[in-house]
């Protein structure tokens, strides 16, 4: 694969975040895909269900479970069966992710600055245009 096709480029830039990500959050035994789950459930007033994470975050029924149960032994989220229909099983951010939400945002938007620092003002708005575009396209 060539180092110029956009394809390689995509995936290597997304690796690289992921990457730099896991680092900023291993202080906090989390990783950057259980940090979009708690992202997701703090903008959504601390509770869903697990297909509603699976739907919103784009990502498999056993990915949603493997990540609920591994940050939920961590102690950020409970879990359990939605008692008017046992097929959902509701989530809900705990104290503690709580308590470590503005420091998440902190590290999610130093993240930002960091992958844009090369780009002008304008360039940012005109390469998020374009990644739109190619994200609609794909869908």
């Amino acid at each position: 694969m060539e180092a110029d096709d956009f394809g390689y480029l995509i995936k290597s830039i997304n690796d690289k975040i992921k990457v730099r990500a896991d680092a900023d959050l291993k202080s906090h035994d989390l990783t950057f895909a259980q940090c979009r789950v708690l992202g997701f459930l703090h903008e959504n007033g601390g509770q869903a269900t697990q297909k509603e994470i699976e739907v919103n975050l784009e990502v498999s029924h056993p990915t949603v479970v493997g990540v609920v149960s591994r940050i939920e032994q961590n102690g950020y989220v409970e879990s359990w069966f939605d008692p008017q229909d046992r097929r959902n099983k509701i989530v809900r951010l705990t104290d503690k992710a709580d308590s470590i939400g503005d420091e998440m945002a902190s590290i999610i938007a130093k993240q930002e600055r960091e992958l844009m620092k090369g780009l002008s003002g304008s360039e940012v708005k005109e390469l998020k245009r374009m990644l739109t575009i190619i994200y609609k396209t794909i869908m």
